[in-house]
């Protein structure tokens, strides 16, 4: 069994240009990109990081930052991974230079589809331009990811067979509320078993699993950047505010030295899950996972 694998999740802007009702984020309002001498210094301290990382950058959207491709020429050239996780509403050439800027590095290329912003088809045509553009790169994933709004369920469930008649990845994501599963009546429940019961491990489909106890590698192998540089072991840990490592922007990183016991009753995120951090569970998924 292969141990976990080094992996931050950077949300390196806080604002979007969607205002999705579901949005987990809730448009983070008055929080921007970094600055430039912000953005420096947390380059200046991610890339100094031992070993080889997978930074899965999010925002907000992470293309409101000018600089995100950049970053990603920075972290690919000092030997991390990069993965991604965008609407899709940048211009196609932006989306190109992110990927060129990435190269061998690029991993998992992943893609929300919200409906309320977006036509599908209109969509559909540029997910699959994208992906065109990264078959270039044989270890890049590309993956479309849709949330299972409470009542929308059998229309992800028609943009499941579409997409994947397509040969594109579909990930459907349950909706959270405070980090936990919406609650869904017994007429949705009924058709998520039915449309995605075959999608049963994390790198399928996040459902909210309960992992306290679990020995977990957060705060040491996995951590997040939240967009006013501060860094915490997990989201739980975020949340609680029992597990801050310090900020990228001053210098104050300091990772934990060894794992522990997971404290909180749910991981909400399935990154960590499908990436080794927790041992046990998750581990076989590979790097394809949103």
């Amino acid at each position: 069994m292969s141990g976990p694998r080094p992996t931050v999740s950077w949300n390196i802007v806080g604002g979007c240009n969607y205002r999705c009702t579901y949005c987990v984020q809730k448009h983070m309002p008055g929080i921007g990109g970094p600055t430039d001498e912000q953005l420096e210094a947390a380059l200046t301290t991610l890339t100094a990081l031992p070993g080889s990382w997978e930074f899965k950058i999010s925002g907000g959207e992470p293309f409101l930052l000018k600089r995100l491709p950049e970053v990603a020429k920075r972290l690919a050239t000092a030997g991390h991974k990069v993965s991604l996780l965008t609407n899709l509403s940048a211009p196609l050439r932006v989306l190109a230079t992110f990927i060129e800027a990435a190269g061998e590095q690029l991993r998992t290329f992943s893609c929300s589809l919200h409906r309320e912003e977006v036509e599908e088809a209109a969509f559909l045509e540029k997910a699959q331009a994208v992906q065109a553009l990264l078959a270039r790169w044989p270890r890049a994933t590309f993956v479309v990811n849709s949330v299972v709004v409470p009542g929308q369920v059998s229309a992800v469930s028609s943009s499941r067979e579409r997409f994947e008649e397509a040969g594109i990845k579909f990930y459907p994501q349950l909706m959270r509320v405070d980090g936990k599963p919406a609650e869904y009546g017994w007429a949705d429940r009924w058709r998520i078993d039915r449309a995605f019961g075959d999608m049963v491990s994390p790198s399928q489909m996040n459902r909210g699993y309960p992992l306290k106890g679990y020995r977990c590698h957060a705060g040491s192998k996995y951590f997040i950047i939240h967009p006013k540089g501060d860094a915490f072991s997990c989201y739980p840990g975020k949340r609680f505010g029992d597990g801050h490592l310090g900020n990228v922007f001053d210098g104050t990183l300091k990772l934990w030295e060894a794992p522990a016991p997971c404290r909180y009753e749910v991981c909400p995120c399935t990154v960590p899950q499908n990436r080794g951090i927790i041992e046990g569970f998750g581990q076989g998924a590979g790097e394809d996972s949103p």
